[in-house]
């Protein structure tokens, strides 16, 4: 009987390059998709998938109108992929662990616009963490909660700092501090120059809100349903909807508070319409790696701030 395939060759320090790429891609549904992550572009990964096909000698995936899909195969190599590399990163966390060392990588994955939390200081964490292992190659991505549960789960990441609500049994959460979200106009909306008392449920009701599209089925404390006319998950965006003067939404007040003091926005209604968002370290439960478990002790070490963590895992 005849073979389908001819035998597969040694795999070499190429086809892992290839399959890293193959795994982005996938995670992305498509080429073009996959050039962000990558930093390369759609072009060079056609031609790399491509390389990739012809050392498998078999079909990856299809795309076209009918839009990106894994072919059978495709879904083997995938699977094998990410049990393969998880192995390499596992093998090399438990050598250096028997070395009594700390190398590899660490990727940690973050909401946008905690730089100037104050209780957070991820910085120092970064700073404790590389003093105590130099040898480690960190990343640190930045991504809405939903996008981080979702990284964390498919192991592409090793930790996540952000407000989670709902996860599933296999994550840890440790909590690590409260954030507190306050709603804002800027000097070119109608409420900049009125009093809070004058600014009513049915002018709120009425006025153009920019909501945080990772946000589902939430509407603020005591207030009526916002009219929502624009969305976004990055809080960049959302400063430019405020400071446009079109939109009035919410931003943590840390992250604010900038532009709060050059007089380009104000609170409103700051006592009845704000809120506290819960901050959570965010791991696996069957961790093993033992730079995440060192990484994850950074956080649970006592510290002289008040935001010291409290495990709910």
């Amino acid at each position: 009987m005849i073979d389908k395939y001819p035998p597969l060759p040694q795999l070499r320090d190429v086809d892992l390059r290839l399959l890293r790429v193959f795994l982005a891609v996938v995670r992305n549904r498509g080429f073009s998709a996959a050039q962000s992550e990558l930093n390369i572009n759609q072009p060079t990964i056609s031609v790399q998938m491509a390389q990739l096909e012809n050392r498998l000698k078999m079909t990856l995936c299809h795309r076209g109108r009918s839009g990106f899909r894994l072919t059978p195969e495709g879904e083997h190599v995938y699977e094998a992929a990410q049990k393969m590399f998880k192995s390499i990163e596992q093998f090399r966390s438990d050598i250096s662990s028997t070395r009594g060392e700390l190398s590899g990588e660490l990727r940690i994955g973050v909401v946008d616009a905690v730089a100037t939390n104050s209780n957070l200081r991820l910085h120092e964490t970064i700073q404790r963490f590389n003093q105590l292992a130099s040898a480690v190659e960190l990343h640190i991505q930045v991504r809405s909660p939903q996008a981080l549960l979702r990284n964390l789960l498919e192991e592409r990441i090793h930790a996540a700092i952000a407000p989670f609500a709902n996860v599933p049994s296999s994550i840890r959460l440790d909590e690590l501090h409260t954030e507190t979200q306050v709603l804002y106009c800027s000097r070119l909306h109608p409420f900049f120059n009125m009093d809070d008392s004058d600014i009513t449920s049915e002018l709120l009701a009425q006025t153009p809100y920019a909501a945080r599209d990772y946000l589902q089925n939430w509407s603020p404390p005591e207030s009526p349903q916002f009219m929502t006319r624009a969305m976004t998950g990055d809080m960049e965006a959302m400063v430019m909807y405020i400071l446009s003067g079109q939109f009035i939404g919410y931003l943590p007040r840390h992250y604010a508070e900038q532009w709060v003091l050059a007089g380009e926005i104000r609170p409103l209604l700051e006592k009845a319409l704000s809120y506290r968002s819960q901050f959570y370290l965010a791991t696996r439960n069957d961790e093993k790696n033992i730079v995440v478990l060192e990484y994850r002790k950074l956080f649970e070490e006592p510290a002289d701030r008040e935001d010291n963590l409290r495990s709910v895992g």
